[in-house]
């Protein structure tokens, strides 16, 4: 009797280490710490449906196959990127030496952008291997502050060409947003916390458009005074053309009569010549 509980004693314990090991390795939460979620990828199941958070139960027995799942954990607290953007506006150095003093046309604005990632979309993302790690979430969202800070930064420059107070209209991160064209479901699972501008410069648009018309009415005139040479020396050379075809005609001319030498070499030759092109002209006109 003694030596049958011992058995079942001992059954007991291994059903009891084997029942724990198994909740302990099918407890997929208990990876998973505060700030972050979890997709569960399983060779039998795909991704489970739900993301995976500290502090609400989850047990999964696909975990407890060897080799068959995997658990991705990433950070899920809002991320902060630093953004600079600067450049000059088009044709800048070319229209500002038409302005005395060469005006700086140059623009440089600095954005901090705070994101995060929405969790209802990590489940695509994960299952797709398009974000596996929680550094490849980061460069994601580092990709998407990249895109926003250059297209705030053209709403900007453009605001700034109607109204000059663009920059303190637009420091509310909605209104930025709404500005750009940027929704909640343009930026494919990123949410937009916060946008602020920490510096901007831009140049006086004002002064850039005189100076780009300056340029554009002083490139029209030289044009026209191109055009107007061009045609001279158009005519300049075809009167030059008319006049070596002319004494090519009468060279062959003299060849072809002799006698003719003999007039050209009095002083009635002129005349002679004047008659001809009267005679050919009235010619040509009946």
């Amino acid at each position: 009797m003694k030596k049958i509980l011992k058995r079942l004693f001992a059954m007991l314990i291994v059903l009891i280490l084997a029942g724990g090991a198994a909740f302990y390795f099918g407890w997929v939460q208990f990876k998973v710490d505060t700030d972050e979620c979890g997709v569960l990828i399983s060779k039998t199941s795909g991704v489970y449906p739900t993301i995976i958070e500290k502090g609400v139960f989850c047990w999964r027995w696909e975990p407890l196959i060897p080799t068959n799942a995997k658990l991705l954990t990433f950070k899920i607290k809002p991320q902060s990127f630093k953004k600079t953007i600067n450049g000059s506006l088009p044709s800048a150095e070319v229209y500002a030496g038409q302005i005395k003093g060469t005006p700086d046309f140059a623009y440089q604005f600095d954005f901090d952008i705070s994101l995060k990632f929405k969790k209802d979309v990590l489940l695509e993302k994960a299952g797709s291997s398009e974000v596996t790690t929680s550094s490849e979430l980061t460069t994601y969202l580092d990709q998407t502050a990249d895109r926003i800070a250059e297209q705030a930064a053209q709403y900007l420059i453009s605001e700034s060409a109607k109204d000059p107070a663009a920059i303190a209209v637009n420091r509310d991160t909605e209104q930025l947003l709404s500005g750009i064209g940027i929704t909640s479901g343009s930026l494919n699972g990123v949410e937009v916390i916060s946008i602020f501008i920490k510096n901007a410069k831009i140049p006086d648009l004002n002064l850039y458009n005189r100076a780009k018309q300056t340029y554009m009415t002083f490139q029209d005139y030289v044009d026209e005074a191109l055009t107007k040479s061009a045609q001279h020396q158009a005519d300049t050379i075809l009167s030059d053309n008319r006049a070596v075809s002319r004494l090519t005609q009468i060279g062959e001319t003299l060849k072809k009569y002799p006698d003719l030498a003999e007039i050209l070499k009095n002083g009635d030759s002129a005349d002679f010549i004047k008659s001809l092109n009267a005679t050919a002209t009235s010619s040509s006109a009946e």
